[in-house]
């Protein structure tokens, strides 16, 4: 049988900390004591002052050596005594940087509205918090705010510690950054008919805009690589790869506005007409490769069913694997719960009626058209292979009709799918009233604004 430290070292490193102190105090009297020590078969500690209560076969040794004992506890052997972690308080600073964890995680999780409100939340209680303004400066980049942008930059470079030196530096040259972005995002700037400057490679012949291209000597370089990425991850994706070099066109911000405003009643960032277009930053960013995975999944998606219908299985297959490369969700909680909201009201847009495309459907509409096609999207991507999207892509391309298509896939046609996707959102948020059901206008109609 092991010694007794043997023995008290294991029990040691098994019982918690708020232990010690109970232990301590029946272990604490002098030698001449009579407390007994032993463990059973079962690996049970056992205490006592009652030399009755130690069975025999424990008695011999039972006693225990109260200096190695004493050694035991003031050698720290159950390590040093913790404080309270970061945050974990109830003091103002620790409720911040809460707030800030929280933040943190609804970005991870691609929340970036409620990001948003909580970090300026943050700004509110603690202007000096630099955390929350490099995020706040990274989300109003994101969304063409430049002059917030740089309003958070400067406050964060203001009240940065040792900490953030790494980030300080990314700051600096951000704002450097944002007058180019400023320029090319100003209709006043733009001048005369478009340059386009070519760069080639064996799998895109890419445009950019001269004014764009003048910004950076390795914007070709960095685009290109960007697309190279697409082709590659698309392709694993949806089980296809594309048989011709594809033409993609790179314009500043205002120089895409003014080309192909009068396309769409909603803004857009980028489209496939048989070319991918798309307004890019200045500087080329994730946000730009996310970007170019979206409108190259267009692209392949027009090479195999020759055209851009069902929509909502096109945009919901582009806006998946566009979050796929942000290495956020399918769809967030909110965005789910905007759904349910709609399936409440009764007003969830059939995607029978929206196959055709998203055109005349108001911004607000036209968001919830794009949500239902990517939880549809996602929906299929759970329950299908890689060789049956493929194949799901090649039926249409050969000329059966989407429900055709979707049934031979997935057994269902698209009405079937969409009381499907419906029963999932609707069973994430139940509903008091058993006798609810999710419910939307019928086939071929889009709600009224």
């Amino acid at each position: 049988m092991a010694s007794l430290l043997a023995r008290l070292v294991l029990l040691a490193a098994c019982l918690p900390i708020a232990c010690a102190a109970v232990i301590a105090t029946v272990i604490a009297p002098a030698a001449s004591a009579e407390h007994f020590v032993w463990v059973d078969e079962d690996g049970v500690t056992h205490f006592t002052n009652d030399a009755d209560a130690v069975p025999e076969a424990h008695r011999a040794g039972a006693s225990p050596d109260w200096d190695e004992t004493r050694a035991l506890w003031e050698n720290l052997i159950l390590g040093e005594r913790t404080g309270t972690p970061p945050g974990a308080g109830g003091s103002e600073s620790d409720r911040i940087t809460r707030l800030l964890r929280a933040a943190e995680g609804d970005l991870r999780r691609g929340e970036t509205s409620r990001a948003t409100a909580t970090l300026n939340s943050v700004v509110d209680l603690d202007p000096t918090r630099a955390e929350a303004h490099w995020y706040l400066a990274l989300l109003d980049r994101q969304r063409g705010r430049y002059d917030s942008s740089e309003a958070h930059l400067r406050a964060f470079l203001a009240n940065a510690d040792a900490n953030l030196s790494t980030q300080r530096a990314s700051a600096e040259k951000r704002l450097r950054a944002l007058a180019d972005e400023r320029r090319l995002a100003d209709e006043n700037q733009v001048q005369g008919e478009m340059q386009l400057v070519g760069r080639d490679s064996p799998h895109f012949r890419i445009r950019v805009d001269a004014e764009l291209d003048r910004t950076r000597t390795d914007y070709a370089a960095t685009v290109l690589r960007y697309l190279e990425d697409a082709r590659k991850e698309v392709s694993r994706d949806l089980g296809v790869e594309p048989d011709e070099p594809l033409g993609v066109v790179f314009y500043g911000r205002a120089r895409y506005d003014r080309e192909h405003r009068h396309r769409f009643s909603f803004a857009t960032v980028g489209f496939f007409d048989g070319r991918i277009h798309v307004a890019s930053p200045a500087h080329p960013s994730g946000a730009l490769r996310s970007l170019l995975y979206h409108e190259y999944t267009h692209a392949l998606f027009r090479e195999q069913t020759g055209g851009d219908r069902p929509y909502w299985l096109n945009e919901g297959l582009a806006e998946r694997i566009e979050r796929r490369s942000r290495r956020v969700p399918a769809s967030t909680h909110g965005e789910r719960a905007a759904l349910h909201a709609r399936l409440v009201a009764g007003s969830w847009i059939p995607l029978r009626s929206i196959a055709r495309s998203f055109s005349g459907l108001s911004d607000e509409d036209a968001r919830i058209a794009y949500l239902e096609s990517v939880v549809t999207a996602s929906w299929i991507e759970k329950r299908t292979t890689r060789e049956q999207r493929a194949r799901l892509l090649a039926r249409i391309g050969h000329g059966f009709s989407v429900d055709q298509a979707l049934h031979e896939v997935l057994g269902l046609d698209t009405d079937g799918l969409d009381q499907a996707v419906r029963a999932d959102i609707q069973s994430e948020f139940p509903t008091l009233d058993a006798r609810a059901r999710p419910s939307g206008r019928q086939a071929g109609q889009v709600p009224e604004n």
